[in-house]
């Protein structure tokens, strides 16, 4: 029953420890939501200002794109929107290729008055140089004139359908640029619930050295489920969940890391509850998991350790040394040692209060009786109270066998255990045939007493 009483004990300070223990977790989650949006928001306003300066910059792109179209139709060639570098259409312009067109300057046709804007070139040339004169003004110069004349350009549009073909390819470069940032918007925020999820989780499992990783993976574009997945595969990882490995060969499931924290908590508040510090660490509790002691088993395991080992009797002490050579190791450490049955154990601390019982009265109990006795579930009380009862008749047993050797069946201890542990008829006949022949052979008048060995042996079970 004190057992019982006990294991209760344990479970209880174990929930009280865990409760307390999860608000503390609680406590260091929030701390770290807290940090982790206070990093995002930073992170945040940096990619809005990121983001500015980018916009500025297209806008920018755009309006060069919006010239640099312009005068590509201008001249009759195209334009290579990303450097403005004009590759004219025309063969009378064909040496200027590859070189940048750089602003206009007006000229006039001295053949037909006309005035035209005519490309020039960032080393300084124009178009002109290209031009040997005479009646035919090239395609290339074909501009609009301020007074109208002159007609047309080169693709023969006009300035409005010019205008309107520069509106259109902005309209189209802004929309594919607002598509663009509500993608990378979008991309960012999944980034950010990630980090903030993740770094709280990890900070839990004590893994805050992976923080960088998390950022770098979810900033990548990684999902939760990927992240965690590549994460699981790190050492840091596996270090920190090493019982699983040992789990895995020995076929065991793999714990999820909430199940493997909670053991964890479990173990260690069973260890505090009753003062093995010495077996609260890492070493210890990474065994247990390993070799899947339930909750249950480990404190069994810690009152037999505490109650009927570490509290025990010396002599209980000495006879479980003696009877199983483990004199060079810590018995505590024995009982708690997950590679051992606990059934085994079980077993042999019992052998040895039962053994140490038998001390107790001078008599001497093998480990073969004693682990026999113990099978059959006799107690230390009842392993004490057997052997007082031994230890009164067994003297005078012991020698009438000695005197009617040959003639009768002796009674030892064997015999005496037989029949006061086992209740075993031919034990308790052979008692009884000895103290019968005593009797008729001496009238009562023995200086053994007649009934030395008449009574039924007390404390039989």
């Amino acid at each position: 029953m004190a057992e019982i009483d006990d294991t209760i004990f344990i479970k209880r300070a174990a929930n009280a420890r865990r409760t307390q223990g999860n608000k503390n977790a609680l406590k260091d989650l929030q701390a770290s939501i807290a940090e982790s949006k206070q990093v995002s928001k930073t992170a945040t306003e940096n990619i809005k200002a990121a983001e500015a300066d980018k916009q500025t910059a297209v806008a920018a792109r755009i309006q060069a794109a919006r010239d640099a179209a312009a005068i590509a139709t201008s001249v009759g060639g195209t334009v290579n929107p990303q450097t403005g570098m004009i590759t004219p259409g025309t063969t009378n312009l064909k040496s200027n290729v590859g070189k940048k067109i750089v602003g206009y300057i007006q000229w006039t046709n001295p053949t037909n008055g006309a005035t035209y804007n005519v490309p020039q070139y960032d080393d300084g040339t124009t178009a002109l140089t290209e031009w040997s004169g005479g009646a035919t003004v090239p395609q290339s110069f074909m501009l609009y004139t301020p007074s109208g004349s002159g007609g047309g350009n080169s693709g023969g549009k006009s300035s409005a359908e010019l205008d309107a073909e520069a509106r259109d390819r902005a309209a189209r470069e802004q929309a594919r640029i607002d598509a663009a940032a509500a993608a990378e918007a979008a991309k960012r925020e999944k980034a950010e619930n990630a980090i903030t999820v993740l770094t709280s989780r990890f900070n839990r499992y004590g893994l805050a050295s992976l923080v960088p990783k998390i950022r770098e993976l979810a900033i990548g574009g990684a999902s939760e489920s990927t992240i965690t997945l590549q994460l699981q595969e790190t050492e840091e990882y596996k270090t920190r969940f090493k019982a699983n490995q040992d789990r895995i060969k020995k076929g065991l499931r793999v714990l999820e890391p909430s199940d493997y924290l909670n053991l964890e908590d479990d173990y260690r508040q069973i260890l505090r509850a009753y003062g093995l510090k010495q077996f609260d660490n890492d070493a210890y509790v990474n065994q247990f998991i390993s070799n899947d002691i339930s909750t249950t088993e480990l404190s069994n395991r810690v009152v037999t350790a505490v109650q009927r080992v570490q509290n025990a009797d010396p002599a209980i002490l000495a006879t479980l040394r003696g009877y199983y050579g483990i004199s060079d190791n810590d018995l505590v450490a024995y009982v708690l040692d997950p590679n051992q049955q606990f059934q085994k154990i079980e077993r042999q601390v019992a052998a040895a209060e039962i053994g140490a019982a038998a001390g107790l009265q001078g008599l001497t109990a093998g480990v073969t009786v004693a682990e026999q006795l113990a099978a059959q579930g006799v107690t230390k009380a009842q392993a004490q109270k057997g052997y007082a009862t031994i230890a009164d008749i067994l003297p005078t047993a012991e020698k009438l066998s000695d005197i009617y050797k040959g003639t009768l069946d002796e009674y030892r201890q064997s015999e005496a255990e037989q029949e006061v542990f086992n209740t075993l008829a031919s034990a308790q006949r052979k008692r009884r045939a000895l103290a019968e022949r005593e009797i008729a052979a001496f009238g009562g008048a023995s200086g053994l007493g007649k009934t030395a060995l008449d009574q039924t042996a007390r404390g039989t079970f």
